[in-house]
């Protein structure tokens, strides 16, 4: 059984398979403790609690696609 280690809202986590939730939690740690392999050598260093707005978004695409529920937009609200 994955661990839910970054607190994904349970609603959420139980959609994923086990997969998902692994490929959740490797994406995510990855993608944030890595964010000069990810930006553009010429970008300043996005401060943290915004890169983890974005590692943790990125993680969820990858979770979803894991399952092949990626949507094919997303349409913000707000």
């Amino acid at each position: 059984m994955i661990k839910n280690e970054n607190r994904v809202p349970k609603k959420q986590w139980d959609k994923w398979t086990e997969n998902a939730r692994g490929i959740f939690n490797k994406a995510y740690d990855f993608l944030y403790y890595n964010q000069p392999l990810i930006t553009h050598p010429k970008t300043k260093k996005i401060p943290s609690n915004q890169w983890k707005t974005i590692a943790w978004n990125a993680a969820w695409i990858a979770a979803d696609a894991c399952d092949d529920i990626i949507p094919t937009e997303i349409v913000m609200v707000g």
